[in-house]
């Protein structure tokens, strides 16, 4: 067996667009310091053979592969929905994900199918007077694991089904803090201590945090500054009595929305790399969260659910098919306390989301998920071997710029796809132990190339609705 080197420099920069979707000298392939993964380098020779026929089943030469696909075959691009949990109570909620994940009838239309995972509070220590439901619920009622700050479980249980269920993916930080008086805070490290060892406990393991609300949320972190606006973010400093993240991110979180406006659509990578105060790194993710910025350079935000419309527009999700990227947009799906939480003209903006997906255009994937593969498709390693007249993919491993190279797991391994002249011939080794077949497919062209890939994760259309006595 022999180790092919595939791809010159310059059949890189023609293929760019599908096997990276970004040019070469693109800012993130410059910042990493990793050696460059061998599959950049160059070809020997010897090993370029001729294109199996369509149609022909066994070719006497080994298969050319040619590199990894941008995004899981047929799709051309990547969109998550990245909902923050204020105002969400179990009755919105319930209509809310009823709708976009199950294929049930609803009160709203048929169920959509697609994987849109939401967020969730621990607690509850806001005391701003407004309401969070319709018939006045007050926002003492929102939904919450905890009753306010106390231990006493509220929604625990529905909480804690969902997550297993897949129907919410992200903490939205540890709770809702926020004041009248931003000055003041009931955030305390001892809170953060209890969720963790709370969701721990139950099996709970969440990968995607988001930042909340005003200043008062002291725990947020990822954009902390000494001085300015931002060095209320105390979660992340080592010097403060609401440190946290010593604890967060060994639980787990790999993923921090920080607080960072944006008004970009659609990237070639969602991800960049975040070092803390406390010396910790974790990814940072961008979202789309507003339309542009005023004359005095504040955010024209865009991210309550009336304007799904307008983030989910022809012209967005047209961009990033035809430019092949990634997209995460922010949303507020339970911040109206309307009977129904989705508006007309939101219903079709989703229906329309999911025609993209169904015609093979656009794949919709929870946050968790879209960021994990994200990480995985970027910083993959492997080697092609050639024994016979078959070749053989072997991965290595994910050169993780931010939490170190790991062995992925097959099922981080979801929708990695791999461009080879003859798929029949090519076979998929992880550190050299074989792929089990079910968990693999053969793709014909897709214009550029047949394929072979892992599968994307089974659609989950079950509708997981709970109804829970007592909780609103």
């Amino acid at each position: 067996m022999s180790s092919l080197r595939p791809f010159t420099f310059a059949s890189a920069v023609a293929l760019c667009s599908l096997l990276a979707g970004c040019s070469p000298f693109s800012a993130s392939n410059r910042a990493t310091s990793l050696p460059a993964p061998k599959h950049a380098q160059p070809v020997r020779e010897k090993h370029v053979v001729p294109r199996t026929p369509a149609g022909q089943s066994v070719s006497p030469v080994a298969p050319v592969v040619l590199g990894v696909r941008k995004f899981p075959f047929p799709f051309q691009a990547m969109l998550a929905v990245s909902s923050d949990a204020d105002h969400e109570t179990l009755r919105k909620f319930n209509l809310a994900h009823e709708f976009l994940n199950s294929t049930s009838m609803t009160p709203m239309g048929r169920g959509l199918g697609l994987d849109i995972a939401d967020s969730f509070f621990m607690y509850n220590g806001s005391n701003i007077p407004t309401y969070t439901d319709v018939n006045n619920v007050p926002l003492k009622d929102e939904l919450t694991w905890f009753r306010g700050t106390s231990s006493q479980p509220y929604a625990a249980s529905v909480l804690n089904q969902y997550i297993k269920d897949g129907w919410i993916d992200t903490l939205h930080t540890y709770g809702d803090f926020s004041r009248v008086n931003q000055s003041q805070t009931v955030f305390t490290r001892a809170l953060a201590a209890r969720a963790i060892a709370t969701l721990r406990q139950n099996g709970d393991f969440l990968t995607v945090w988001t930042d909340h609300g005003n200043q008062s949320n002291v725990d947020n972190f990822g954009a902390y500054q000494p001085t300015g606006f931002d060095s209320y973010q105390q979660g992340a400093n080592p010097w403060s009595k609401y440190y946290h993240t010593n604890l967060l991110i060994p639980y787990g979180v790999k993923f921090v929305w920080a607080d960072r406006a944006s008004d970009v659509f659609g990237r070639t990578s969602m991800i960049y790399p975040i070092v803390l105060p406390s010396g910790q790194k974790v990814w940072g993710f961008w979202r789309y969260t507003n339309s542009g910025y005023t004359v005095n350079g504040s955010p024209i935000w865009e991210w309550t659910v009336n304007d799904i419309p307008s983030e989910l527009s022809t012209q967005h999700l047209q961009q990033i098919a035809s430019n092949h990227q990634y997209a995460i947009i922010a949303t507020h799906l339970s911040a109206n306390n309307n009977y129904w939480p989705f508006s007309w003209p939101v219903i079709h903006a989703f229906q329309y989301l999911q025609k993209e997906q169904l015609g093979g255009h656009i794949l919709v994937a929870r946050t968790s998920r879209l960021l994990n593969y994200n990480v995985v498709q970027q910083y993959l390693h492997f080697t092609v071997l050639h024994t016979g007249n078959r070749s053989v993919v072997d991965i290595e491993g994910v050169a993780d710029p931010v939490f170190g190279w790991y062995v992925p797991t097959l099922n981080d391994l979801h929708g990695i796809t791999f461009y080879t002249n003859n798929p029949i011939q090519t076979t998929i080794e992880v550190n050299g132990k074989p792929v089990p077949a079910n968990l693999l497919q053969r793709n014909t062209t897709d214009g550029y190339a047949p394929s072979i890939g892992f599968k994307w994760y089974a659609p989950n259309t079950t509708n997981y609705a709970i109804q829970a006595p007592g909780i609103k």
